[in-house]
């Protein structure tokens, strides 16, 4: 069995991946792009760790179709995605893996924009004392777009600081804690009340655009967003419109339509906007977490059972 995959990922799983299936010939690169062997003839690829670039995408595009391709991803929207299905080859995910991590950097933006902390940086650097007033978070609510594993552990934060926790979902099956629930046709209702938009659901052809400006004018005028979901959820010219003209107070991106976003942008300069570079879920517990999904798919896929996270 030969399998396509990154060193790091490979240095993670080696040991416990051959007492599973004694035989593998691994096929290794890294950010730079060269192969240990080629990767031509792979039963099985990796899309995770250092494999996650431009070059790896091209390669797997390029060979043979494999019998099973794995990605540390939980969405699969883009390039290689669109490639494997229309390869028809059969793609699990993992689902849950960045959860923690990502909700935690999503509650970190939260908190950045609650408690006025860009705005004290500056004073910092300014070197200026000013006293502020900052909102008790319990006083306020956060509408939570997209109630998967992400969404449900920023609820999660929310309760614990004793906010009000509104959320919008695909499905109208209610989700334990929550105050208030609605459908993505509701949206529109819900965001003239929350003091804190967070966005954590992928991206479809429903979803894109979603926040606009439109809604961008619905919200209050102190309200924060933060988005942990896709990029092409926001709008991000009507953003940087609504954040320079006061429509909302301040937004935390952690994901942008283009990534990396171009250097020469006016939009890093925003003063009321956080730009982190697609970062939440870089941990080595969310690396762990990938690689224990993968090896309970290998025993799976080695004993022609079916695979477990299976997104097409």
């Amino acid at each position: 069995m030969k399998i396509a995959a990154a060193r790091d990922f490979h240095g993670r799983v080696q040991t416990a991946a051959e007492a599973i299936c004694p035989d593998i010939e691994w096929a290794l690169t890294d950010k730079t792009g060269v192969w240990t062997r080629p990767p031509a003839g792979a039963d099985a690829i990796v899309y995770a760790g250092t494999a996650y670039t431009n070059s790896f995408v091209d390669d797997m595009l390029s060979i043979a179709p494999p019998k099973w391709a794995h990605t540390e991803d939980a969405g699969i929207d883009g390039r290689f995605y669109d490639g494997m299905r229309a390869k028809g080859v059969p793609v699990t995910h993992s689902p849950g893996a960045n959860a923690p991590e990502v909700a935690e950097l999503a509650f970190a933006g939260l908190m950045w924009g609650a408690k006025h902390l860009g705005v004290l940086r500056a004073q910092q650097h300014a070197h200026h004392w000013e006293k502020l007033m900052l909102p008790g978070l319990s006083a306020t609510t956060v509408l939570i777009v997209g109630l998967g594993a992400i969404g449900g552990r920023v609820a999660q934060y929310a309760k614990a600081f004793g906010m009000t926790v509104h959320g919008i979902r695909r499905s109208p099956r209610p989700v334990p804690g929550m105050d208030r629930q609605g459908v993505l046709a509701d949206l529109a209702t819900f965001l003239p009340d929350a003091d804190f938009v967070v966005l954590a659901l992928p991206i479809s052809d429903d979803t894109t655009g979603m926040i606009d400006q439109t809604a961008l004018r619905r919200m209050k005028k102190t309200a924060v967003l933060v988005n942990v979901g896709r990029g092409a959820l926001v709008d991000i010219d009507a953003l940087r419109e609504a954040l320079e003209a006061g429509v909302i107070a301040s937004a935390f991106l952690d994901v942008l339509p283009v990534e990396p976003w171009p250097a020469d942008s006016d939009l890093w300069d925003v003063p009321n906007l956080f730009i982190t570079p697609h970062n939440g879920s870089l941990s080595p517990l969310y690396a762990e977490r990938v690689a224990d999904i993968w090896l309970e798919n290998l025993k799976r896929f080695t004993a022609g059972e079916p695979l477990l996270h299976r997104a097409f």
